[in-house]
């Protein structure tokens, strides 16, 4: 008689390891020759050492020596503290590339395979900020550290963040290091190899990038039934080799005229007559680019102007299809909010932002938030009615206390390029009994770390948690 023993399948921190071991070996090896040149830039554009090592605080306290590619003066850090912000005139040009390219985070596939790190987790944190941490945040040092998290993905841009702020490091701990640690907690709290592998397919593909890529299929998609539909559903092998030679002088120029109208940057799931707009006059004026190739090229480059127009429809409902159907998956996903009375919105700002927000909160069919008023600073705006909601004042008006009853949350939405503007309201913000959110400069919809009110609103964490991933 035969005993089969059924082996027990491996645990999540040991397929996490393994995971980390043979991924953490193979980029060592493939990214060695762009290791070796970088390596090489640093030395011939400012000498000094190649690596730099850093103590940060690891799983249970424990402290240890995290490397980077040096992207900053030799001894920056003793000319400031250990944060950076956008104009930080320690960071040398080469540095820049790094870290915008986020090339200077290779050397820690080396810790990845000591096994002081993993590729998802906590981002590790230098000990002077951990000795602040309070009872409750020192829960995050029982999770081994990572290259990246959902903290990371969400604080991409953290030296632009950054920027307008004149005490780096008060603002650092008191706004970002609270959010970050709440954001991995709630990662841990559900933590798997799936949504590991999700996190790092987001780090490594930023979030324009995921809907170029969308737009692209839906745009090869309509290019092909095109042929389908010229062929009444009977496109021949020719057809095909002739749609795969027109299809990237196509596909392309669609692309960046999309790109040129601002379509890859906002929320996908946001979709209203402005986009639609922007939309079909990017694939308008590619129609026209197209038609010019045709007869340029004489039909090397473009196919013929009968099929250039069925496509340009196509395209079309094809991208507004896609748009819609994300904003019907949002939109279904916070119905829970929906029970009892609308979640009362005032927007500061009355710029494109602004409107558009205001403009989804109004046509959606959930009506998980109603809009009430607009604050904006242009006296020129006051007491007009965008979209028939008010524009009240400037917004300080908020500090009235009567508004402070008769809100649930207040959405900032000013332009990027005022930041001393965006912390005065900050600062003001915080004080308001209601929730505060951000549109500002972010593919979503922020709250206020600090805020009193900050953990209150529609639809919970689940919703917050598909907004934040572009749903």
């Amino acid at each position: 008689m035969l005993l089969f023993r059924i082996k027990e399948p491996m645990s999540y921190p040991a397929l996490k390891r393994l995971f980390d071991i043979v991924w953490a070996s193979i980029g060592l090896l493939l990214l060695l020759p762009v290791g070796l040149l970088i390596g090489l830039l640093i030395k011939l554009t400012g000498g000094g050492p190649v690596f730099y090592g850093q103590t940060r605080v690891g799983q249970f306290g424990k402290p240890f020596r995290i490397w980077k590619f040096r992207s900053m003066l030799v001894h920056a850090d003793h000319m400031g503290p250990p944060l950076t912000k956008g104009a930080d005139a320690r960071i040398t040009w080469t540095g820049r590339f790094l870290r915008k390219t986020k090339l200077d985070e290779l050397p820690q596939l080396w810790n990845v395979l000591l096994g002081e790190m993993s590729f998802v987790g906590p981002r590790p944190e230098v000990p002077r900020y951990v000795d602040r941490y309070t009872p409750a945040q020192r829960e995050i040092l029982r999770f081994k550290p990572g290259i990246t998290d959902m903290a990371t993905m969400l604080f991409r841009d953290e030296e632009a963040l950054l920027r307008g702020t004149e005490d780096v490091e008060s603002f650092y701990l008191q706004y970002c290091l609270p959010k970050k640690i709440e954001l991995n907690l709630q990662y841990a709290r559900r933590a798997g190899v799936l949504q590991d592998i999700w996190i790092i397919v987001q780090t490594l593909c930023p979030y324009w990038l995921g809907v170029m890529i969308i737009y692209a299929i839906a745009l090869s998609v309509s290019f092909l039934i095109s042929y389908e539909l010229r062929s009444d559903f009977r496109a021949t092998r020719p057809d095909l080799e002739e749609f795969r030679q027109y299809l990237p002088w196509i596909v392309l120029p669609q692309l960046m005229l999309l790109f040129w109208r601002g379509q890859l940057r906002g929320l996908i799931s946001y979709f209203s007559v402005p986009e639609m707009r922007r939309t079909v006059t990017a694939l308008a004026i590619a129609f026209v680019v197209q038609l010019g190739l045709c007869n340029f090229s004489q039909g090397r480059l473009a196919p013929t102007r009968s099929l250039l127009v069925i496509d340009f429809f196509l395209s079309f409902f094809a991208l507004c299809g896609v748009r819609i159907s994300f904003r019907f998956l949002r939109e279904h996903s916070s119905k829970s909010a929906n029970q009892g009375a609308p979640w009362r919105v005032a927007i500061i700002g009355t710029g494109e932002v602004a409107t558009n927000l205001a403009l989804d909160f109004v046509g959606g069919k959930t009506a998980s938030r109603r809009v009430v008023a607009f604050f904006d600073d242009n006296p020129r705006a006051w007491h007009k009615r965008p979209h028939d909601i008010p524009v009240v004042g400037m917004p300080e008006c908020l500090l009235n206390a009567e508004w402070q009853l008769n809100l649930d949350e207040v959405i900032v939405a000013l332009p990027e390029e005022r930041p001393e503007r965006l912390q005065e309201i900050r600062e003001m913000l915080t004080r308001l009994p209601v929730k505060i959110t951000f549109a500002t400069g972010w593919p979503v919809l922020r709250p206020l770390a600090g805020n009193a009110a900050a953990s209150a609103a529609p639809g919970g964490a689940i919703a917050d948690r598909k907004r934040a991933l572009g749903f």
